[in-house]
């Protein structure tokens, strides 16, 4: 039986709302938003979860990390992202915050174009079916990213929340590197130190 995700969840939605931050501790700031209107292109609510993992598996996450021969060629570096799934009016759809470094942006756009259009068997990608641009304000993008979080944690966050539709599986998550296992000490360092200043 599938899962159905009507919100974003707790530990996913504290996952988005430090991606920012954790990204940037790491120097790999998240400083392009992809958003990928899967609807136009064959996806649904049912499918997209799936979709989207099989790009950043078999594709995002090896071209990220391979080390070029010529020594003049850049290597993007290890994954870091932060994504949500959306249905709101059951037209599915990804946002995607996403470390590039700048002289691979034009590479990546190339090849995500290409990536899709394989995957989906299509001559060509409808129009608005992708976006790519330069992330000016992370911090108020990851707010816009967390709207669909469970208004109980909505309320609890000061997050003004709205319906984002079905999505199977899961709605939302980011990269290993910037998630749970590195933000949750760095927050209770933070914490501590905070205490200690207070103390003194």
């Amino acid at each position: 039986m599938i899962a159905n995700e009507y919100h974003m969840g707790r530990k996913a939605g504290a996952s988005i709302l430090h991606s920012v931050r954790s990204a940037e501790a790491l120097g790999r700031s998240l400083n392009t938003f992809v958003t990928i209107n899967f609807w136009q292109l064959g996806s649904t609510a049912d499918t997209i979860f799936r979709d989207f993992a099989d790009l950043r598996e078999a594709w995002f996450q090896r071209w990220s990390s391979y080390r070029p021969r010529k020594p003049a060629a850049s290597r993007n570096g290890v994954p870091t992202y932060a994504y949500v799934h959306e249905a709101t009016h059951d037209l599915p759809h990804t946002h995607w915050m996403v470390h590039i470094q700048p002289e691979n942006a034009t590479l990546f756009a190339t090849r995500l174009e290409q990536v899709l259009r394989k995957t989906f068997n299509l001559a060509a990608i409808p129009e608005g079916a992708l976006h790519i641009t330069a992330i000016k304000n992370a911090e108020g993008l990851k707010l816009y990213m967390a709207k669909t979080l469970d208004p109980r944690f909505g309320r609890l966050w000061g997050i003004r929340t709205e319906n984002g539709g079905r999505i199977a599986v899961r709605r939302a998550d980011t990269s290993r590197n910037i998630g749970p296992s590195f933000w949750q000490p760095q927050k209770a360092r933070y914490r501590e130190a905070l205490r200690l200043k207070k103390a003194a």
